[in-house]
């Protein structure tokens, strides 16, 4: 094994862990879990971020990564980046105007996790299905579903569903303020503005651009 597999850098935000673009996965997580349980008391529970150069992770890998830091330290996971990631081009989310109606078609059908609770800052979920959060999806936070995502309260974290590749699901919250917005390959940041409509909303892709609209009670007939 090499000598270094990972590197811990520390700043006034948090820890940033960088993985050695060389290594061989097995290697970072064994690395990663032996300096975490020696610097475990050092670091106590401070955010983490894990920076992956040009690494391009599985699903399977992705929650290997949590894993190992979960298990080995009280360090609360911020995020798990890589120049892969940061390629697209992100753009505005476009907000429909508020009085617009959003007509929806028919049901889906599949298997739907129920969260009972909110989320923090450092929290991961990965479902191959439809997630339901009842409560709110603090930043750092992030959800990753096949199917939709559905927070009845606040999405400020990241939403990515459709992960499996399915352009027409959507994220739908009670008051929709994501650090980032992903349906299937189609990534956005929220939309550009300080007040945000104290209503539902669906996000969804049209045009391979995720739009925004709002949720009303009325019917077309």
């Amino acid at each position: 094994m090499n000598k270094y597999a990972v590197e811990f850098k520390g700043t006034k935000e948090g820890v940033t862990i960088y993985c050695l673009e060389g290594a061989d996965f097995t290697e970072i997580l064994s690395d990663l879990a032996a300096k975490l349980r020696q610097r475990a008391s050092f670091f106590g529970d401070a955010e983490v971020s894990i920076d992956l150069g040009n690494r391009e992770l599985t699903e399977e890998e992705r929650e290997a990564l949590i894993t190992t830091v979960t298990k080995n330290s009280r360090l609360r996971l911020k995020s798990i980046h890589s120049s892969q990631e940061k390629a697209p081009a992100i753009t505005s989310a476009k907000r429909q105007g508020e009085m617009e109606d959003l007509s929806l078609d028919g049901f889906k059908e599949g298997r739907a996790l129920v969260i009972k609770r909110t989320l923090r800052s450092g929290q991961y979920i990965r479902y191959p299905g439809h997630v339901i959060v009842l409560g709110d999806v603090n930043p750092g936070a992030e959800i990753a579903a096949d199917g939709d995502i559905y927070v009845f309260g606040t999405l400020r974290g990241i939403a990515h569903a459709g992960a499996n590749g399915d352009r027409t699901a959507s994220v739908v919250a009670l008051r929709l303020a994501p650090t980032q917005l992903r349906i299937a390959d189609v990534i956005s940041r929220a939309p550009d503005h300080d007040d945000l409509p104290d209503q539902p909303e669906y996000a969804y892709v049209q045009d391979l651009r995720i739009l925004i609209a709002a949720i009303t009670a009325k019917q077309n007939t």
